[in-house]
């Protein structure tokens, strides 16, 4: 018999002895309960036995990554950009031989792929190119190794945040249950001394602030939004902002008005983008567009002196702000054109804005802004007549009137609640925010405030306004007592 005719002839009886076993076996998995029971704790042991697998091969490769990310963050990176330049160059050619010479160095490919990414401006374009062009296992790693990079940091946020010499730390709150039972949880500011009554807290600088748009150009500072008594500091290019100060001036400029300067001073063009903006929030009333786009201008100043010192690590303006909660908001046509207008006036300064500002993420930061700000309450009623903003914010002050609105790192974690244990005051007028007990105290008790004027309202009253404007029920002592 030929060798050919062999073969046949065996893979024609296995297939016969297959087939029968498989009648045998559905035979008896149909007519044997003991049979079935046999399968089952076959199957549960055979999937037991495989997620123990998988799980040993995730914490391996788990430890891997970690290993390798331990191993980059202990080296050292260049900082001037020509040597920047060089280390990438060369980190990119060592991954690609290493790529080249096979499974057994695509670890080793990987580190050197993510070594490059560190000095690389724009990380996130980089793994684009890296996703087309390294094969997907190395690809896999480098991505790895930036998620787990990523995790630590959003771990470490809060052992990092607030400095101990602001005298509080954001805990975890317990707020009640859910419909299912479970335990919600928020971030809250707490205590980690002792105050009396009448002792500051902290004072805290805002992250970004902006005045309300009706006082600009008058006699109130653009920068710290003080108002001012001496001599005012013009800009050389725009008549459409004053500064307290050439201090005030300087930082504005180089943080955020070189962006948002119309320029009318220098130029006839009156129907510029940055006009257009301007003559826009002040026809509605409006500051929160323009605080949007300082905060973005900011954000891309707070970019590029970190590039220019070499230092990579630390937390953003970005990363605060990300973590804020919000208020869930609609695309209404005046939205629509506030994010219309902020694109056309960055798009052509700001490499990457049409893109990052979509219209979920512009409606979800401008979310935030409404749920956080405060307004900055400088100014005592009667002193002097100021239109009042239509826009929300967080005001306690009744005899204070508004000049504007700003947001804080650690002062948006304080509370709602109608019987408030701190008091805030902008002590030097300007958007510099002081926070006191107005009570005594104790370590460890979660620091409050009100977000509402509570003069002459009853329980009903301030539920439905805080309902209202900040879309939460209040369940503070004193509303559930009275």
């Amino acid at each position: 018999m030929k060798t050919q005719t062999v073969a046949i002839a065996t893979l024609g009886t296995v297939a016969a002895i297959a087939l029968g076993y498989a009648f045998y076996f559905d035979q008896k998995r149909r007519n044997d309960p003991e049979f079935r029971r046999q399968l089952k704790r076959e199957k549960k042991k055979s999937a037991k036995k495989a997620k123990m697998s998988a799980e040993n091969i995730k914490q391996k490769v788990s430890e891997t990554l970690e290993a390798g990310l331990e191993a980059v963050n202990e080296e050292s990176f260049p900082t001037s950009v020509e040597d920047k330049e060089k280390f990438f160059m060369a980190q990119i050619s060592a991954g690609e031989t290493l790529c080249a010479q096979g499974e057994e160095h695509y670890f080793e490919a990987a580190m050197c792929f993510f070594r490059a990414q560190k000095v690389y401006p724009s990380p996130v374009e980089l793994i684009m190119i890296y996703q087309k062009t390294v094969p997907e296992p190395v690809f896999q790693l480098v991505v790895g190794m930036m998620t787990l990079e990523h995790q630590k940091r959003q771990d470490g946020f809060y052992e990092s945040f607030p400095p101990s010499d602001m005298n509080v730390k954001i805990d975890d709150i317990e707020e009640g249950q859910n419909g299912e039972g479970q335990t919600i949880l928020r971030k809250g500011l707490v205590a980690t001394q002792d105050f009396e009554e009448g002792d500051v807290i902290f004072v805290e600088e805002p992250i970004v602030s902006a005045l309300n748009s009706q006082l600009e150009g008058g006699d109130f500072c653009n920068y710290c939004l003080k108002h001012i008594t001496a001599d005012k500091v013009e800009c050389a290019n725009c008549d459409q902002v004053v500064f307290c100060s050439q201090s005030c001036y300087e930082k504005a400029n180089e943080e955020y008005h070189q962006f948002l300067c119309t320029n009318n001073k220098t130029k006839d063009d009156a129907s510029s983008q940055e006009q257009a903006f301007l003559d826009f929030s002040k026809e509605k009333n409006v500051k929160y567009p323009y605080l949007i786009a300082r905060f973005l201008a900011t954000m891309v100043h707070d970019e590029i002196e970190k590039a220019k010192s070499g230092v990579t690590d630390g937390y953003s303006s970005w990363d605060h702000v990300d973590r804020f909660r919000y208020l869930e908001l609609t695309p209404t046509p005046q939205n629509l054109k506030e994010l219309t207008l902020i694109k056309e006036l960055l798009g052509p300064k700001v490499t990457g804005v049409d893109e990052f500002l979509t219209e979920e993420r512009f409606l979800m930061l401008k979310g935030k802004i409404l749920f956080n700000a405060y307004s900055v309450q400088s100014i005592t009623k009667g002193d002097k007549e100021i239109e009042k903003s239509t826009e929300l914010h967080r005001e306690s002050l009744p005899d204070q009137l508004s000049v504007g609105s700003a947001l804080y790192r650690a002062t948006t974690y304080l509370s709602h609640s109608c019987e408030p244990n701190t008091q805030l005051e902008f002590a030097d007028k300007s958007h510099s925010l002081t926070v006191k007990a107005s009570k005594p105290i104790k370590k460890g008790e979660e620091l409050r405030t009100s977000y509402i004027q509570l003069e002459d309202k009853n329980t009903e009253q301030r539920r439905n306004q805080l309902a209202e404007l900040f879309q939460f029920k209040c369940v503070c002592s004193k509303c559930e007592t009275d």
